[in-house]
């Protein structure tokens, strides 16, 4: 159910930006969607579809660069992808430390016209 607010406040900061330039329409918006928020992007699209018409950003095409979930070593400072049941750096073998990164769910671009 996560996925409809964050399809709801997709459309309102969309359309919020196309407001501060001027634009009337949404024609494309671009995710960023990390493996470990949470958020399906089949689901946040159905949402929008469901949800956008009558909108600035109806018709708008949506979508999706997903991002790797990544630790960082507390040792050498390396960032790296976590792998299943696998928690050490590749570099040095000591256990990595959960990061912000493929967690999020967020606006990358907006184009409008």
């Amino acid at each position: 159910m996560h996925e409809y607010h964050g399809a709801v406040e997709i459309i309102e900061h969309a359309e919020e930006h196309a407001r501060e330039r001027g634009h009337s329409r949404v024609t494309k918006i671009n995710l960023v969607i990390g493996e470990g928020s949470g958020y399906s992007f089949e689901a946040v699209k159905g949402y929008f579809d469901e949800v956008s018409p009558g909108t600035m950003c109806e018709g708008a095409e949506v979508t999706v660069r997903t991002t790797k979930v990544m630790l960082r070593c507390p040792k050498c400072h390396e960032l790296f992808p976590k792998k299943p049941l696998q928690y050490d750096c590749p570099h040095c073998g000591t256990p990595g430390e959960p990061t912000d990164a493929g967690r999020e769910m967020a606006i990358d671009s907006v184009e409008t016209a």
